[in-house]
């Protein structure tokens, strides 16, 4: 066996197909992949990892964030969306926002996701070349769609700047392993019909993902109907947008229609449950969607309307709130939960090789210390994790190979050196808002 790691003695939860789970196996790693999930390995590798005790599974997939948003955490919480948006947040990444404030941004919510269990995010902000530099370094496998809006934003002075911006980052980081570039218009709000279409040419030029806000609040509904006569998702179907290259977030307000447009263009629905709670955006119908056989998938949203990019905290929200909404208790069960953020989150990326463990799979992994009160007895180890665990039991993170995490340490970044930053940018942003 020719190994670069080796973790032994597992209780491994593989999230395939047929939902297999290993009582007790070893992985063999050898540089990105997978080679061998085995009751006993043979040989030795350059690296071992008792893991008895302790569970192994993929690492959970984020799709939907806006990272650098960890630095206003907290600023402008209970709220209305349009007015936490329009009056506040966006206003203030007007002056704020710069390549210094997306790198500190950026770290700080790469050592939390890093810290809580997720190995790869989807996100949609601005100066994302700064964010592909952060994660590369970090070793954090990321998808960035830089933000296309029809009005100057905090670092385009047009739509067509930013998509312009758009195809340089893909030109960039096309070959890398770890950094995917996205196309990223807003939402059908903020782009007009013409930037939409341009965006959506060039996601078929690049074959790349679109990921954009739809149908996010009852106003957003009401606004396009009178401008339109159509729904968002009406609307972005009556001009061709809609395809499965579309990731379509939140999805909060959708009617039948809507549901059966969705499922007829496959588009992939990114479901962030906490975000919509605090900010009281609505009742997502996620029951119907995955009724209706849609690809559904969990994302946090930024940490300033969540407040935390813990996945573990998602999972149990949209169990328990989606049994609250429907008074019945088999609906979203764990199964379901944990598929939404690992193969289910692989599926709305295209992705065959994450969000499972497989021989031939890449090797993006997290292990759990599965020794903590709240874990024991251990009958049903999907509940524990939805309804039980929390970002705090993930002990070691395995990245395209690569151990980002062990035991507890963060290899890959001074931790010290990104809490300092994002201190150091607090108080900029508290400058800010004094003088304002």
């Amino acid at each position: 066996m020719k190994a670069d790691l080796l973790i032994k003695n597992a209780l491994v939860l593989t999230m395939d197909d047929g939902l297999t789970v290993h009582d007790k196996a070893d992985l063999v790693i050898a540089g990105p992949k997978i080679v061998e999930i085995t009751p006993k390995a043979a040989g030795r590798a350059k690296k071992t990892i008792d893991a008895s005790g302790k569970l192994v599974m993929p690492g959970l997939i984020n799709m939907h964030t806006h990272a650098a948003m960890t630095l206003l955490r907290g600023l402008a919480d209970d709220m209305p969306l349009d007015v936490w948006w329009q009056k506040f947040i966006f206003p203030l990444e007007q002056k704020l926002l710069d390549p210094e404030f997306i790198r500190c941004g950026v770290g700080l919510a790469a050592l939390e996701m890093v810290r809580s269990g997720t190995t790869t995010f989807s996100d949609m902000y601005f100066y994302e070349q700064e964010a592909a530099e952060v994660c590369s370094r970090i070793g954090l496998r990321a998808y960035l769609g830089e933000g296309v809006l029809d009005a100057p934003s905090p670092h385009h002075p047009s739509a067509d700047h930013a998509l312009n911006y758009t195809k340089e980052l893909w030109s960039r980081w096309r070959n890398d392993p770890l950094i995917s570039i996205m196309v990223a218009p807003h939402a059908p709000y903020t782009c007009g019909k013409d930037n939409l279409i341009k965006a959506k040419a060039l996601a078929n030029e690049l074959d790349l993902p679109l990921h954009i806000h739809v149908s996010e609040t009852a106003a957003e509904v009401a606004e396009s109907r009178k401008n339109s006569g159509l729904s968002p998702v009406e609307y972005l179907d009556s001009i061709g947008f809609l395809s499965e290259k579309v990731i379509a977030v939140h999805c909060v307000h959708l009617g039948k229609t809507d549901i059966r447009i969705l499922k007829e263009r496959r588009v992939k629905v990114v479901h962030c449950q906490e975000s919509n709670l605090k900010l009281a955006s609505g009742n997502a119908p996620i029951v119907e969607l995955l009724d209706a056989g849609i690809t559904v998938a969990l994302g946090t949203d930024g940490a300033a309307s969540n407040n935390n990019l813990d996945m573990f905290d998602e999972m149990d929200a949209v169990a328990k709130v989606h049994k609250m909404i429907k008074a019945d208790p088999t609906v979203m069960d764990a199964q379901t939960v944990l598929k939404m953020a690992t193969s289910e989150a692989a599926r709305a990326l295209g992705r065959q090789d994450i969000g499972s463990l497989a021989p031939g799979k890449t090797a993006d992994i997290i292990i759990l210390d599965l020794n903590k009160p709240h874990l024991l007895p251990l009958y049903n180890i999907y509940s524990q994790l939805v309804y039980s665990a929390g970002g705090s039991e993930v002990e070691s993170v395995i990245i395209n190979g690569r151990l980002v995490m062990e035991n507890k340490r963060v290899l890959t970044m001074d931790e010290d050196e990104v809490l300092d930053n994002a201190r150091h940018m607090g108080a900029r942003i508290r400058h800010e808002i004094k003088n304002s």
